[in-house]
């Protein structure tokens, strides 16, 4: 990949801030830790699908804004490979976020509708590793089916 010009003006506008980053330091003293393990109601801030970088597979990505009281404002990522092992998990992911698609191949276009929409996950880590899962239960109470309807 080649490097952009000297005279390139991007090139020219960071460089105003050259004095400024020697001095910056990351903010490693946790004042922004992880999002704690646990169940939030979010919102779908934004879905797409894409390919992943190492091997070119399509993967969906969600960008999920955590509603709070806990973490309220935090965002958290979901992603899912789509391979032939995953299809039944994606299929499971869809439904959650009540999004129906005939075939695979509309997915793209259809991603959009699930902007601003409610849906409940669970953060759990294992063996250092997070992941985010969509619960059922949440997106039931945004059906119009509260407790007070259960029978029993």
């Amino acid at each position: 990949m080649a490097l952009p010009a000297q005279s390139d003006p991007t090139v020219g506008d960071l460089a105003r801030f050259d004095e400024d980053w020697t001095k910056a330091t990351s903010p490693s003293d946790g004042s922004h830790p992880d999002v704690p393990d646990g169940i939030y109601d979010a919102v779908i801030e934004d879905a797409q699908v894409t390919e992943t970088v190492s091997t070119g597979r399509p993967i969906v990505i969600w960008k999920l804004r955590i509603r709070g009281p806990q973490a309220a404002d935090r965002v958290v990522t979901k992603n899912r490979v789509i391979t032939e092992n995953t299809l039944q998990y994606l299929r499971e992911d869809l439904d959650k976020c009540r999004l129906a698609v005939s075939r695979l191949s509309e997915l793209p276009a259809r991603l959009g509708e699930l902007v601003g929409r409610p849906i409940g996950i669970e953060k759990r880590t294992k063996d250092g590793r997070a992941n985010i899962y969509f619960r059922w239960q949440a997106n039931r109470t945004n059906q119009g089916i509260n407790d007070d309807d259960v029978p029993f």
